[in-house]
């Protein structure tokens, strides 16, 4: 199992869950942050304003493609939240036209990317004990949002060739 990829997972299904109950609980920060976005991002925000609200972000313009970053999501802690952003207006961007849940999928699947342990990070057994538990109860255990394979079945014959 690719941990990183079984994380992004699980966090990309429960942020679309949060989102459409619109129960996504966001946490202020003690020294906001500054995002500058250029005028085509700025266009996006303003479409896409009221998902990012749903999902527990606050910004606050501040002018000439400045905006400050009040607000996050809990449980995205440790995470660049400018570049987050630019981010998620990105994928939102690449979707523009799209129906409003592909644009929130493609915003839950950023947030998840950046969100989710990163690749390599060791793990012990009771946090491996869980994202197995929470990726075996996912819609789709095998790949990410976007088609990669989480899961890697080896037959015994083919571990005891990596040895030999």
């Amino acid at each position: 199992i690719d941990q990183h990829r079984a994380h992004v997972r699980i966090l990309y299904e429960r942020y679309l869950k949060r989102l459409k109950a619109h129960k996504m609980e966001s946490q202020k920060l003690l020294f906001p942050e500054m995002v500058q976005l250029t005028p085509q991002e700025a266009n996006t925000l303003q479409e896409v304003a009221g998902d990012l609200h749903d999902m527990g972000f606050e910004l606050t313009d501040m002018a000439g493609g400045s905006y400050s970053i009040q607000a996050v999501p809990t449980g995205v802690e440790g995470v660049n939240y400018a570049s987050l952003i630019t981010d998620m207006l990105a994928q939102a961007a690449e979707k523009a036209g799209a129906m409003r849940e592909d644009v929130q999928q493609g915003m839950a699947l950023s947030l998840a990317r950046n969100a989710a342990i990163p690749v390599g990070q060791v793990l012990g057994n009771n946090e491996m004990e869980n994202i197995v538990n929470s990726l075996f109860a996912c819609e789709d255990v095998n790949h990410t949002p976007d088609g990669k394979k989480i899961i890697a079945i080896l037959r015994q014959q083919e571990i005891d060739l990596l040895f030999d």
